[in-house]
């Protein structure tokens, strides 16, 4: 896995060393691995002896080593070790069109998977329409572009909401991830390793449409969720979202949920005009993950800036939220293979970066 004149990249454990670096092995030994130093903004990085050492190339994102000694022209580590840690499960939201209530879904579905005892996170990935701090009244303006400058861990700037529910702030960070640079690409892929250790669900709040950045969202989640409603343009558009993303992934799996329906009976008859459509057309299967009432209560809850799971559990569309996570509960406990299908390698393929 590690030979003679590779190039790694890692980050460490301290706070003095939080940046992604860039170092080449010198040899191989059965106990250790021996590396030359490296330069940092045009100074040696120096390590102290016992710093943890946590590798970010392909292969090797959940091994960690330990810095064993230092020499003038090298460093020596311990050989790195797999970690036990969990991957995290990532669920995307989506909707062919806007306005379907989509960051209202994925908010209530973080607090109700919460609620279930899983650790959630919830990224806002929607440029145009970011607005999950403002609709829970959180206030920060540290984003994804500040990790991906250096300026700050992606630990960092993740604030508490509501529920024990954490929130990442996308901005224009998202808008910097389609022209990433190795280097910068690290920088969040250290993060998200990092952020695997205190969570168990990530759900990416998309935005809407089929752009560039939507798609590779969609594409790098474990959980595919596509919300409707039964108004026949966010049905035409929910298929071609779907459309898209199976020409791209014929192997998918879209689970459909749909919003703001009269009674069981609509979500079902639109739900199954969405289905048919799928199964004739693009041969695939989607999943019926369930539906959400009209629910005026929503409306207040978005003034109040406090979601309704919380302040009315006993809400229909509360009790429908609910349900909908148990649906996908079994699921989440399920981990994707660390090796093959860590969100970082799914999305540093979509990139196209080339590991340095």
């Amino acid at each position: 896995m590690i030979y003679s004149g590779q190039s790694l990249h890692f980050t460490t454990n301290s706070p003095l060393y939080q940046d992604t670096y860039q170092v080449q092995v010198r040899e191989v030994y059965p106990d250790r691995i021996e590396l030359f130093l490296s330069l940092y903004h045009g100074h040696l990085l120096l390590l102290p002896v016992g710093t943890e050492i946590r590798w970010l190339s392909p292969g090797l994102e959940y091994c960690v080593s330990r810095v064993l000694s230092r020499e003038t022209q090298s460093w020596s580590a311990t050989l790195p070790q797999a970690l036990s840690t969990r991957p995290m499960k990532v669920i995307a939201v989506g909707s062919g069109k806007g306005g379907v209530g989509k960051t209202t879904f994925s908010i209530n579905l973080g607090l109700a998977l919460t609620q279930l005892g899983h650790r959630v996170t919830l990224l806002d990935a929607d440029l145009g329409m970011a607005n999950v701090d403002v609709l829970l009244g959180l206030e920060g303006s540290l984003n994804l572009a500040h990790v991906i400058s250096g300026e700050y861990t992606l630990s960092q700037i993740i604030q508490q909401g509501p529920g024990g529910l954490k929130v990442l702030a996308g901005s224009s960070g998202i808008s910097s991830l389609t022209r990433l640079d190795p280097i910068q690409f690290n920088r969040l892929a250290a993060g998200f390793r990092d952020l695997e250790e205190d969570c168990d669900i990530l759900i990416l709040d998309t935005g809407a449409g089929i752009s560039e950045l939507v798609l590779m969202f969609l594409s790098v989640a474990d959980e595919l969720i596509i919300l409707s409603n039964p108004e026949p343009h966010a049905l035409m558009d929910a298929y071609s979202l779907i459309k898209v993303l199976v020409s791209q992934n014929p192997e998918l799996l879209p689970k459909i949920v749909m919003n703001r329906c009269d009674s069981e009976a609509e979500a079902q008859s639109c739900t199954r005009t969405l289905m048919n459509a799928a199964k004739q057309f693009l041969n695939i299967n989607p999943v019926f993950l369930g539906w959400l009432p009209v629910d005026l209560m929503v409306t207040r809850s978005l003034k109040d800036r406090f979601p309704l799971l919380l302040a009315h559990p006993q809400q229909k569309f509360s009790r429908h939220i609910l349900q909908i996570a148990q649906a996908l509960d079994g699921s989440a406990k399920s981990s994707p293979n660390p090796a093959e299908q860590s969100f970082w390698n799914k999305l540093r393929s979509r990139l196209k970066l080339q590991p340095l």
